[in-house]
């Protein structure tokens, strides 16, 4: 069972990365995908503090290899039913690269990120959690 996991992980990853690099060096990150896009991110710095300001970097792709814009990343506390205090800003990089700058989560606990992208005319929210202690 394990073998058939690590295959198929070898196999997304290798399918994935001739268009789209999920990679965004340093070993640490995370991807997430929907039916048409497929979004690796990790934080600058690394190691995400309560209060301080971070970045994060984007590798934006479609399924169809066809170009796409990250438009928005926010974030809120779904306990507590409110979003960042800071709106971060966003740079277009080369080829599907974008870096989001400004972000602070101000209190432990449960954050929901959400990425808003677009290709073409059709645009999509993804979302992944944090968990910060």
């Amino acid at each position: 069972m394990r073998f058939l996991a690590a295959l198929f992980i070898f196999l997304f990853a290798n399918a994935a990365s001739a268009d789209c690099p999920l990679d965004l060096g340093r070993g640490t990150g995370w991807v997430v995908f929907s039916d048409h896009y497929m979004i690796a991110f990790r934080p600058e710095p690394i190691r995400i503090e309560v209060g301080q300001p971070f970045s994060l970097l984007f590798n934006v792709c479609t399924k169809s290899n066809s170009p796409a814009e990250l438009l928005a990343v926010d974030a809120v506390m779904p306990e507590h039913k409110h979003p960042m205090n800071y709106r971060p800003t966003i740079v277009a990089g080369a080829d599907g690269r974008y870096r989001a700058d400004g972000l602070v989560f101000h209190m432990p606990g449960r954050w929901e990120l959400s990425i808003d992208v677009r290709a073409g005319e059709e645009s999509e929210r993804l979302t992944h959690d944090f968990i910060l202690k």
